[in-house]
């Protein structure tokens, strides 16, 4: 486990060490417009970008596992 200087757990070493670890990213770059529309159509719809990321990329390995 992290630990400080002092002996004490470090909290924020042992998230940033996990995230390396456990967690990727995945980016795309879009124009202005299309990216103004599709975050005013989340809002309106209550729901997050990343829950529509998250779905279309579990839409997508199930598809491709059905192959």
């Amino acid at each position: 486990m992290p630990r400080k200087a002092s002996g004490n757990f470090d909290q924020n070493k042992y998230m940033n060490d996990w995230k390396k670890e456990n967690m990727k990213q995945v980016g795309a770059s879009y124009k202005s417009e299309f990216v103004n529309e599709f975050k005013a159509a989340c809002e309106a719809l209550g729901t997050s970008q990343s829950d529509v990321f998250r779905e279309a990329m579990q839409a997508t390995i199930e598809k491709a596992s059905s192959k």
